[in-house]
């Protein structure tokens, strides 16, 4: 169980910076895991094709560089997985269920699909009534440390129609879409 943990810290450490390159050390302080167990876990994710491992050259050595394989369907698979889950452990659909009361709430774009990267901001449609509200405490929980964009509509029919598109290729978290 406890390996199963660690191996999650080292993956984080690709999913908030997906287009950084790290070292073996960097990886090891920023999940807070021994260099021996991040070693495995950075075999594991590269087997899995979670992660690639390129050798770059530094005079007369040789050190492995790992970025994340955002292309590749496994690491996509688990940032999702990862964003998902963020959205509840931190309390964010909780907050918008309670202040919102809305009929459904839908993850979508580039955050919903695993493909976000530092810069990428998450995109939540919300079918209700709009109300100003600050999300400011949550943009700045590291998990997220990203703009959150609410997009409001009481009648998901009279969005526009490339909206509706990405919204109804979002993934449902609460209630259901009616999209016809």
């Amino acid at each position: 169980m406890l390996q199963e943990s660690t191996i999650i810290e080292v993956a984080k450490v690709f999913f908030k910076e997906p287009t950084q390159e790290h070292y073996l050390k960097e990886i090891s302080k920023k999940a807070d895991v021994a260099h021996t167990s991040v070693k495995k876990h950075l075999e594991k994710l590269t087997n899995e094709g979670i992660i690639k491992e390129t050798i770059q050259k530094k005079g007369s050595r040789n050190f492995p560089v790992y970025t994340a394989n955002v292309d590749g369907g496994a690491y996509k698979r688990m940032k999702r997985g990862y964003n998902r889950d963020n959205l509840s452990l931190y309390g964010l659909l909780n907050f918008l269920s309670i202040k919102l009361m809305p009929r459904t709430l839908v993850l979508f774009g580039s955050y919903a699909r695993g493909e976000d990267t530092e810069d990428s901001d998450i995109d939540i449609f919300v079918e209700a009534k709009k109300k100003d509200m600050d999300l400011s405490s949550y943009e700045k929980y590291s998990e997220f440390n990203r703009k959150i964009q609410i997009h409001f509509s009481e009648k998901f029919k009279e969005l526009p129609k490339e909206l509706k598109n990405n919204i109804v290729n979002g993934v449902v978290l609460k209630g259901y879409l009616e999209a016809y």
